[in-house]
């Protein structure tokens, strides 16, 4: 398929339009259309950019040796969130004192306190 870049280009079309049977498709969209789409990608290009960049986030992390699933992407996604717990002020200071510089302020406050 990468020896035929208008076919790649018709696949990339039709998952951004949502069209699941490019070949059916194929019989309807004429060769001049798809010239003026390429012609317009080439102007401004589509896609949805998070989701290309949590594709190749998944990737790249699949490939060093982490463990992904189906929800992974999801998790690289501005849109996601896990349940949210929200802390307490204990638990804020608790991972706060796990910070040397902050353990510092936070302890000469609680001095000049």
């Amino acid at each position: 398929m990468n020896s035929q870049p208008e076919e790649v280009f018709l696949y990339r079309l039709a998952a951004e339009l949502g069209i699941w049977d490019v070949e059916g498709w194929k019989q309807e969209i004429t060769l001049e259309q798809l010239r003026r789409w390429i012609a317009f990608y080439r102007i401004e290009p589509f896609g949805n950019d998070w989701r290309r960049t949590a594709r190749a986030a998944v990737s790249i992390s699949a490939a060093f040796g982490a463990k992904v699933d189906e929800t992974t992407e999801e998790k690289f996604l501005p849109t996601y969130r896990e349940e949210e717990h929200v802390q307490t002020e204990d638990e804020i200071r608790a991972e706060l004192m796990k910070i040397p510089a902050f353990r510092e302020q936070i302890l000469a406050q609680q001095e000049s306190d």
